[in-house]
């Protein structure tokens, strides 16, 4: 079982921007964060989650069921549904990343489940300031 957490922020007064996710996987935990060209911030939660499945695929780690958790409930809801109407170009990338795993299950979760990858971004974009 593979069990991935994604988070993204914007500073949108400051343009700044990151994102960040956390992989645990048998007994193993990665963690990434990246600043980011500033852009909607919806738009940089699926890109956390493109850039998550691009390194899993890269490790091979596909041989296993995936547990998504996200605190955007858009990212969440799109994949479910398998639509956009503002991101389904990074959306349809998304899905065919997905289509490498046997089974995936997505599930929104609040903030505060989703401390790790949330605090990644946080500390990222108070280091980005100095």
């Amino acid at each position: 079982m593979i069990k991935l957490y994604t988070d993204a922020g914007l500073n949108s007064n400051l343009n700044l921007a990151a994102t960040a996710y956390v992989i645990k996987y048998n007994d193993q935990t990665i963690n990434r964060v990246q600043p980011q060209d500033p852009n909607d911030n919806h738009y940089l939660e699926f890109l956390a989650l493109e850039l998550a499945l691009r390194e899993l695929l890269e490790r091979e780690w596909d041989d296993d069921i995936l547990f998504i958790h996200s605190d955007s409930k858009i990212l969440t809801d799109s994949i479910d549904k398998k639509y956009s109407k503002h991101y389904q170009s990074i959306l349809n990338d998304i899905l065919k990343q997905l289509t490498n795993f046997p089974s995936y299950f997505v599930k929104h979760i609040s903030d505060k489940d989703n401390r790790a990858a949330h605090s990644l971004v946080h500390h990222e974009l108070i280091k980005l300031r100095k």
